[in-house]
């Protein structure tokens, strides 16, 4: 796997990735950021607790914030747009749009 970071000597685009040579490893906000930006290149896989607990593995296309503690996003799993609070996700990684066929498989993780 592959860590993602942003690249500040690529100027051409509002944001650059390459290889993990950089020093530090995004952040979940600016995981979130790129998927936004360019929804066609990116999606976000995350594990996410519900209100409940339940523990579940998710691929999702982020659309915006919401508050300061949420954000929008397209769930690939469920097909429908869902509110995703930060402090319940955890294990955010980008990856690839065009490795992502939806509707993607939910995985209910243990606890």
């Amino acid at each position: 796997m592959t860590t993602l970071t942003l690249d500040p000597a690529v100027s051409s685009a509002p944001f650059a990735i390459a290889p993990s040579r950089r020093r530090k490893p995004l952040t979940t906000q600016q995981m979130l950021r790129i998927a936004m930006l360019d929804s066609d290149e990116w999606v976000v896989e995350l594990e996410y607790a519900d209100s409940k607990g339940k523990r579940t593995r998710r691929t999702v296309s982020p659309i915006r914030y919401s508050n300061s503690d949420r954000f929008l996003g397209l769930c690939l799993c469920r097909e429908q747009p869902r509110q995703f609070y930060f402090n319940r996700c955890s294990n955010i990684r980008l990856i690839r749009s065009e490795d992502v066929i939806m509707p993607v498989e939910m995985i209910e993780l243990e606890d």
